[in-house]
């Protein structure tokens, strides 16, 4: 996000993180597998620094999932879709509930055979994806609970391309609990807690026996309203354990925030105690403001520090211990935004500057990570949503000039410029969708030039409970890269059949 690492965006799904811990890409790599596309209600996006309200791996912005819940009556609805590369994907929901608790059942598998995907393989082999998911969730509005587990296998080359029958073989269950009271019209709090376990077995057949890791997480939340003012209060403690190696790091925080209207001016500051039973103790804060300017423009501003720990993964590889220093940043955002009768526009001005950034230098399976001076980036986002031509656009495009150590190179995988383009319309029993997306080329060891994705999704509601969806991914079959030496999918068909009881 805005030129930021994969794990310094932190992914919620009903207020539970599922960065992975035993993994290198934060929720990239495994966290966002384990969430059913059906399951999901909304998805809210907070660009720029969270540490102080979220804590750590918040750092470039937050990814806030809310799934259903069911609370609707009874319903029952299946999803079935099949594709190119042998892709085919079904999940079944059942739920059921009203204002006094709802319980929901949510059951998903995906397989693929995937494609040769390394661009010096010449065997013609396929690396394919096996995934299931199951989530139970239960509860009313002073209570919830939900547990989820997880399974994924995915196929990869060995070093150099060979194929010798490589898996990675991930397992994950998590069981979560919130709770919540109103003690009166000023004083609301939430408590909440989860525990995830989480391994993976990899190489050969996934032979090798990976480390087994827990995650385990306690927030408790006061929202206190004082006259204008909202007073955000919260504790809480995240223990993260590699239970083979009986590694453990702790992280007990005290973050405070608040809220007021003052003259026509909205302040936001606050701050952000950790105590790191590894990394010490330090404190990130964030100031921010908002303002009417008139002719229906609004100005926004706010500066954030952030801190993230290295995390076990990067710490401890195989027998390779690294000694890592804590990664922090500051983040200034400057935004103005105007509403018209047909929509809105958007502009915002950021730079982000991070200190002892951690990277990877090589080693297998004692991987070697190191701390780099400085990472920096700077750049200007523009948006538009608007309803013109009886259709919904959505435009966005973030130029962002980012470097390590003042180079000149732009680093790897982050394009300066990424321009993304959704174009929907509904019409009788139609409602279709047309995307783009366009980045400029970067640098990964090489040159990777820039592209333009193309894809196109139509869907017609049959009757009310039951609709067909075509959708065509890469419409043009561009052939094109985002890492050196992998290549990423061509054109690809998917059809489907959603049908609710």
């Amino acid at each position: 996000m805005r030129g930021g690492d994969s794990d310094h965006t932190l992914v919620l799904v009903d207020g539970v993180s599922v960065n992975s811990i035993d993994s290198l890409n934060g929720a990239v790599e495994y966290g966002l597998i384990s969430i059913a596309l059906n399951d999901i209600a909304k998805i809210e996006i907070i660009k720029n620094s969270g540490s102080v309200l979220y804590g750590s791996s918040a750092i470039a912005g937050v990814i806030s999932i809310t799934t259903k819940k069911g609370a609707d009556g009874a319903s029952t609805a299946v999803s079935i879709k099949s594709g190119t590369h042998n892709l085919k994907n079904y999940t079944l929901s059942a739920s059921d509930g009203d204002k006094d608790g709802y319980i929901r059942f949510t059951h998903n598998k995906y397989t693929t055979d995937g494609i040769n995907a390394q661009t010096g393989d010449r065997t013609g082999e396929k690396d394919g994806i096996k995934s299931q998911t199951t989530q139970i969730k239960a509860g009313n509005e002073y209570l919830g609970v939900s547990y989820l587990e997880s399974i994924n296998k995915t196929e990869y080359d060995g070093f150099g391309g060979t194929n010798t029958g490589e898996l990675g073989d991930r397992k994950l269950n998590k069981i979560a609990i919130n709770a919540n009271n109103k003690f009166s019209n000023t004083w609301k709090a939430k408590l909440s807690l989860s525990q995830a376990k989480s391994n993976r077995d990899s190489g050969t057949n996934a032979t090798t026996i990976g480390d087994k890791y827990k995650n385990t997480s306690l927030t408790v939340l006061n929202d206190i309203k004082i006259d204008t003012a909202l007073l955000n209060i919260g504790l809480s403690q995240v223990e993260s354990e590699n239970t083979t190696n009986k590694l453990k790091h702790t992280s007990k925080d005290l973050f405070i925030n608040w809220q007021k209207n003052i003259n026509s001016l909205d302040i936001n500051t606050g701050l952000r105690y950790i105590k790191h039973n590894k990394f010490s103790s330090h404190t990130v804060y964030n100031i921010g403001f908002g303002k009417e300017l008139g002719n229906r423009i609004r100005m926004t501003g706010n500066y954030n520090t952030a801190f993230q720990a290295p995390t076990l993964k990067e710490e401890t590889a195989g027998s390779q211990i690294n000694d890592l220093k804590p990664e922090t940043s500051k983040n200034i955002n400057i935004g103005l935004n105007r509403n018209h009768v047909w929509g809105e526009v958007g502009l915002s001005l950021f730079k982000n500057k991070e200190e002892n950034g951690i990277k990877y230098t090589g080693g297998w399976p004692n991987s070697i990570y190191i701390n780099e001076d400085e990472y920096s980036a700077k750049g200007v986002e523009v948006s538009l949503n608007t309803n013109a031509f009886w259709c919904n656009i959505d435009f966005n495009h973030t130029y962002s000039k980012s470097s390590i150590n003042n180079s000149n190179t732009q680093p790897a995988r982050r394009p300066k410029n990424i321009t993304n383009l959704m174009v929907n319309k509904q019409y009788y029993k139609f409602n279709s969708r047309i995307q783009v997306i366009k980045k400029s080329s970067s640098f990964d060891g090489i040159k990777l030039d820039g592209y333009i994705l193309i894809n196109l999704s139509n869907s017609y509601d049959i009757n009310s409970n039951t609709k067909v969806l075509l959708n065509i991914k890469n419409v043009t079959d561009k052939d094109y890269t985002i890492a050196n030496g992998y290549k990423q999918l061509g054109r690809s068909l998917e059809i489907g059949l959603d049908h609710q009881f």
